[in-house]
């Protein structure tokens, strides 16, 4: 994500203005050579040339200071609501002879959806030699999820005596999204919904070459395969030596968030975002883990079909535009989440309110899912999901 533009374009949208100092100096030297003219005073006049020299001097090198210079942004790979973050600059001297001082990079922030700004960052950069590349940050923290703009960005420098500010504006906005804030889910919350009591669905793989890690060696044992035995191994010892592989377990969960609010709440709504990234979190910290996801307002997807971080970047990002939905049945959704996984996964239902068959269930019988699914429902609005989930203290 860079941003530069040609020489000529740099220098061509640099301005210039004088800074408080500079106005006093300004009222000096102009006071100087007033008095040199009415006094007739040489030394006057001498003085009255250096400020003057002076002014023009600084307006040069602060001009100069920005020209050649080229900037490159770096958003991070994802940003939590409440947590700190970092936006990084790589800032490049394109110029043979001269370096460049005391750079400032000023930086906006505006939310999409309230069409305001949100936050604004400030990074300084003390020196850049010719040809040269530095990197500058600043941290910044956005309490509230959802599509922010990042932009435009004004870099500008006083060098060398504070006298003028020479700025260039680059009017190049930029779309990130700041995902739901994460909570902790509490000890126990396997047991409620990932147990062998509540219908874990564990697949247990036989240890082979292509489905374990490997970890040691052992002796040959009848029924093992020729491809484990360690040659050079056996050699020295005289004996089959074959390779241990780590036995591994896959687990299932599907999950659907329930967006419906017969009386809307803000607060009840951010606890149900909330959970559900903290929940999709935890259980993708296992990349063995088969995950399927929908919710109310659009997406059904299973990392089946869709792996690693773009599996990870999608599920967040619709939680994090998520927003309440009238319509109050799930059966639909109930299929097309069975559709990407399978009824036998402990699936997960969360939502703010109780829980109701008649919105699990189809008009037609036949087609009515929700009797085969090994169905856990969670309700976010209720004081009694605290004993699964506790929220963040929100940060100043």
């Amino acid at each position: 994500m860079g941003l530069s533009a040609t020489p000529a374009d740099k220098l061509h949208r640099i301005k210039v203005r004088l800074t408080r100092s500079g106005y006093h100096f300004g009222f000096v030297a102009l006071f100087t050579i007033v008095g040199a003219v009415v006094r007739d005073l040489n030394l006057l006049a001498i003085l009255a040339g250096l400020l003057i020299g002076t002014l023009v001097m600084q307006w040069r090198f602060s001009r100069g200071t920005l020209h050649g210079l080229t900037i490159a942004r770096q958003l991070p790979v994802e940003v939590f609501a409440g947590d700190l973050f970092s936006i990084r600059y790589r800032i490049r001297n394109l110029r043979k002879m001269l370096p460049a001082w005391f750079l400032q990079l000023d930086e906006r922030i505006h939310s999409e959806s309230q069409r305001r700004e949100t936050a604004s960052g400030r990074a300084a950069l003390a020196y850049i030699g010719s040809q040269d590349e530095q990197t500058a940050a600043f941290q910044c923290r956005i309490a509230q999820r959802g599509r922010y703009l990042l932009g435009p960005l004004r870099f500008s420098t006083e060098f060398p005596f504070g006298l003028t500010r020479a700025s260039r504006l680059i009017d190049r906005r930029e779309e990130f999204v700041v995902y739901p804030r994460l909570g902790r889910l509490r000890k126990g919350w396997r047991g409620w919904m990932l147990s062998d009591q509540t219908g874990l669905v564990a697949s247990r793989r036989r240890a082979g070459v292509n489905e374990g890690d490997f970890y040691g060696l052992r002796d040959w044992q009848n029924g093992d395969s020729r491809r484990w035995i360690h040659w050079r191994t056996t050699a020295r010892i005289g004996e089959l030596a074959v390779r241990q592989f780590e036995q591994q377990q896959r687990q299932q969960i599907a999950l659907l968030v329930d967006l419906y609010q017969e009386v809307p709440s803000d607060e009840s709504l951010e606890r149900l975002v909330g959970f559900a990234a903290t929940l999709m979190n935890e259980v993708l910290r296992n990349p063995e883990t088969q995950v399927a996801f929908a919710i109310t307002d659009g997406l059904v997807i299973s990392n089946r079909n869709c792996r690693g971080l773009e599996f990870r970047r999608r599920v967040m990002s619709s939680l994090a535009m998520a927003s309440r939905r009238p319509g109050p049945l799930l059966h639909d959704k109930l299929r097309e989440l069975v559709g990407v996984s399978d009824t036998n996964w402990p699936l997960v239902v969360a939502s703010t309110r109780p829980m109701n068959h008649q919105v699990l269930d189809s008009q037609d019988s036949a087609a009515t899912v929700a009797g085969r699914l090994d169905l856990r429902w969670l309700n976010l609005a209720d004081e009694s999901s605290q004993q699964i989930f506790m929220e963040t203290a929100h940060e100043d």
